[in-house]
Order: C-alpha cells, then sequence, then structure tokens
C-alpha cells in the first residue's frame, strides 16, 4: 500500500533490466569478436547441417537470416530516442530563459521557508513563466520552479502552498535526475514491452509519493486535491523531461 515500497520496487526492476542486458553484452561480445569474420547463427536456431538437413524446409533459417539485422535496427532506436529526448531537453531548457520573470517577494520566501521544513539545503529560485502551463521543476545542481504568470494570484493561498510543497518534494527526492538515468535506461531498452511498463509505474507512484509528502505537510489533502483539478484544466504533456505537478495519471492520484 505504500507508494514509496512501489517506487523502490519498480526502480530496481528496471536497474535489473540494465545489469541483465550489461551482462548478456560481456558475455556475448568476446565470442562475437571472436568470430567477427562469420555470420553466427543462436544456439537456439542452429540445425544438424551435418545431418544433411534441407533448412529450406524449417522457418528457423528465416529467423537466422534476421539476426545480423538486430544489431544495426537497435542502434537506429536508440539514435532516434535519444535524439528525441534531446530535442524534449532543449525546448525545457529554453523554459528557464524565454518570457520569465521573478515571483513576487512574498512567495519567494515563503518558498524559502517550506525548503526548509522539507530540509533541501539547496536554494531554490521561483520564477513565473508565460510558457509554461503548470508548475514544473526545471535542474537538478540548480533548481527552478516555474509556474504560470497568474497563478500565484489567482489560487488560493494554501492551494499554491501544497503545489509548491509537491515541487520540493521532486526537488527533497532528487526526482529530475532520476529522471534523466531512466531515460537513458528507456533508450537502451526501447524494444522492450517490460522496461516501459515499468517506466510507466515509476512515473506513476513518483507522483503519488509527492502527494503524500504535499498532504502530510499541509493536512489538508481536499485542498490539495481542488489544486490538482485547477491545474488540470491547462495541462499540456509535451514536457516530459521537467518534473510537472499534473504528471501521471490525475484521477487516480486524486
Amino acid at each position: 500500500r505504500s507508494p514509496r515500497a512501489r517506487y523502490a520496487a519498480a526502480c530496481l526492476a528496471l536497474f535489473a533490466l540494465l545489469v541483465a542486458f550489461g551482462v548478456t553484452l560481456v558475455r556475448v561480445l568476446p565470442e562475437v569478436v571472436r568470430n567477427r569474420h562469420t555470420i553466427q547463427t543462436p544456439a537456439f536456431l542452429s540445425l544438424d547441417l551435418a545431418a544433411g538437413t534441407d533448412v529450406t524446409r524449417f522457418p528457423t533459417s528465416a529467423l537466422a537470416a534476421l539476426v545480423p539485422w538486430l544489431a544495426p535496427f537497435w542502434m537506429v532506436g536508440v539514435w532516434v530516442f535519444y535524439l528525441r529526448q534531446a530535442g524534449g531537453w532543449i525546448a525545457v531548457r529554453r523554459l528557464r530563459r524565454r518570457g520569465v520573470c521573478s515571483a513576487p517577494a512574498d512567495w519567494r520566501t515563503e518558498l524559502a521557508e517550506l525548503s526548509a521544513r522539507l530540509r533541501i539545503s539547496r536554494p531554490v529560485l521561483l520564477l513565473e513563466s508565460c510558457l509554461a502551463d503548470v508548475p514544473l521543476v526545471l535542474g537538478h545542481f540548480r533548481p527552478v520552479i516555474l509556474v504560470p504568470v497568474g497563478l500565484l494570484a489567482g489560487l488560493p493561498a494554501a492551494q499554491i502552498e501544497a503545489i509548491l510543497l509537491h515541487e520540493l518534494a521532486h526537488i527533497r527526492r532528487c526526482d529530475y535526475l532520476v529522471n534523466l538515468v531512466q531515460r537513458c535506461i528507456e533508450g537502451l531498452l526501447f524494444y522492450h514491452p517490460a522496461a516501459w511498463w515499468i517506466s510507466r509505474v515509476i512515473r506513476a507512484e513518483r507522483e503519488n509519493c509527492c502527494d503524500d509528502v504535499a498532504v502530510a505537510l499541509t493536512g489538508n489533502a481536499h485542498e490539495y486535491a481542488s489544486a490538482l483539478v485547477t491545474l488540470e484544466e491547462n495541462r499540456w504533456t509535451g514536457r516530459e523531461p521537467a518534473m510537472a505537478a499534473t504528471g501521471g495519471s490525475l484521477v487516480n492520484r486524486i
């Protein structure tokens, strides 16, 4: 029943897939190097050619012909995935420099007090953005919280405090850095359905963990749920590299 336990289990599962990938590579690579001039057929596709078997009668011969194309296919897929992620990262970084202004002094002071409650030692910058649709966190070493222009004046103070606590929880848990590592693993294992399922679990439970922090510190789950509903009206999901307050399944979170 604990989101933290489910999150930890999903992270360990994704890391286990990466370890299995690396162990397989280390074990297979020396054999490939030794036989680099010969196309090798995996053992599960090998046929007893010495007995004069007609390989044309077996569908495994067609599968064996596809084996040399698997590595190039994987390499192209990894490059496409990483280039797409690089484009998203560049777009998110632009949000930090374009169309932003400093938040009111009262809310900057409030953010510093909330950071102290969460024992965050790094300074956190609070900016208003005319390009951001929802509150989100950028960066790990020099984190920035972006909020849409008008949000700080348009929502009740209790709801804004809960939203800021949610974003600060991402910073406290180093979720931005973990998300980057997660996407690197996704790129290597883009072909693996289990990797994508585990990643979805990680993202959902990550939001649940931050929701628990916000509710525990504010003590008002209904007020926080109302804030999430308000944010959902302006939601746009095109900035995955950022830690947005509307991530995951909003209905399940509420």
